[in-house]
């Protein structure tokens, strides 16, 4: 227990305080208890907030209950926990403070560890839940490349028939055209039987054989296209979704934005026109499917930031120790505020039910994993520009890292 008096002067203290301190009753009473008693830190802040406190204008730390630190004799700090009442002359008028301290240093030091210890486990569970998602979404990913690779697989075998079929039904249509020719060579004889040639000429008339005879060729050959299209989307699909390999190995950028740029293109074509500018990167060692995935989110953002028309450009480029791709569109862009939370799980500008914002948090951490980066700038009115950077040459620990949470966000 002390006792300090309007000047803030030690009056009064107990034995069990004397012990706190480490000192006599003679070596503290009259001392100014906060320049002697309090660290240097905190002896200001502390004894205007007393004086407040005896002006019955409680401001501060000091109040009824509360807790500071004290500095003993022996220069060791001290947490002490405080009760407070203020002392009276027969007038009424305050002219001291007497206090009951505690000794808390222990529980307070155990408060804080445990404070830490809580901070920290939030944070792993925050971590634990963005690797908990981008997980699920991964495998939501890997489950539409399944299903992706098993629609193709299941469209291509009769594709391949009703493509062998036209091409077989392209020949015996000539053929038969060619004998229907032969017959027409035979007019001449059939003339001496009028009722046989007016037979004819009424069937070729409803047949319309002259249109026919120019625009059956055109059909099968439109059909054959269309075919060839078909495929290739087929092919498309399978060398999107790369289900058959998810280890790594060397592909050709290049042809993986392409591969994707014909998985989305109903989603971009309503809305943009694409201008490619590729700079024949070499083949790099990746995880293809994943890689993909990057630029599957990369294209339809792009799209999805252009209001009414405008473009997408698509670079490439590399150096001796790097490979890039760039997405760049002519958006609405993105406000420096959101631009530097766009790689955050769960962050997303778009409406309810419209995003789930794990997309370019996953495409940063597959960056990440693959020892490259994904960089992004602005400007509002102009557009946005991403740039997906892939080493030229894999690093062997980078397959063991996992720590896929973005620390910066690099601006081109």
């Amino acid at each position: 227990m002390v006792v300090i008096d309007r000047e803030l002067c030690v009056r009064m203290i107990n034995r069990a305080g004397c012990d706190l301190l480490g000192l006599g009753e003679a070596e503290i009473v009259g001392s100014k208890w906060f320049e002697r008693f309090v660290p240097a830190s905190q002896s200001e802040s502390l004894a205007r907030s007393f004086t407040c406190w005896l002006d019955e204008k409680p401001a501060g730390v000091i109040a009824a209950h509360n807790q500071n630190d004290i500095l003993t004799g022996s220069g060791q700090i001290r947490r002490v926990s405080w009760s407070n009442g203020l002392l009276r002359d027969a007038s009424g008028a305050v002219i001291g403070n007497l206090s009951s301290g505690l000794d808390v240093t222990d529980q307070h030091a155990a408060e804080l560890q445990l404070r830490s210890t809580v901070e920290r486990l939030t944070e792993l569970n925050g971590k634990l839940e963005e690797a908990q998602n981008q997980l699920l979404q991964s495998e939501k990913l890997a489950s539409v490349g399944q299903l992706a690779a098993g629609v193709a697989h299941e469209i291509n075998n009769p594709v391949g028939f009703v493509n062998s079929n036209l091409g077989s039904l392209k020949d015996q249509v000539q053929g038969l055209l060619q004998v229907i020719d032969a017959y027409a060579a035979a007019d001449t004889i059939l003339a001496q039987h009028p009722a046989v040639m007016r037979a004819i000429a009424e069937a070729r008339e409803a047949a319309d054989m002259d249109y026919v005879r120019g625009d059956v060729g055109t059909l099968i050959d439109e059909s054959l296209e269309g075919l060839r299209r078909v495929r290739r989307i087929v092919q498309d699909l399978k060398d999107f979704s790369r289900v058959d390999s998810a280890e790594w190995e060397f592909a050709n950028l290049e042809d993986g934005l392409e591969s994707t740029l014909n998985i989305v293109w109903n989603e971009i074509k309503y809305k943009a026109e694409v201008h490619k500018e590729y700079g024949g990167v070499p083949e790099v060692e990746c995880i293809a499917a994943q890689v993909n995935q990057v630029l599957l989110n990369l294209l339809v953002n792009a799209a999805h930031a252009i209001e009414g028309r405008g473009t997408i450009t698509l670079r490439t480029g590399f150096d001796d120790d790097e490979v890039w791709i760039e997405v760049e569109d002519s958006g609405k862009g993105i406000p420096p505020e959101n631009l530097k939370r766009i790689f955050e799980p769960f962050f997303t500008t778009k409406p309810v039910g419209q995003g789930t914002g794990l997309g370019l948090s996953l495409a940063y951490g597959i960056a990440k994993r693959h020892g490259g980066r994904l960089e992004a700038s602005s400007e509002v009115g102009i557009g946005s520009k991403f740039r997906l950077v892939l080493p030229a040459r894999r690093e062997p620990a980078r397959e063991l890292e996992g720590d896929a949470s973005p620390e910066r966000i690099g601006e081109t």
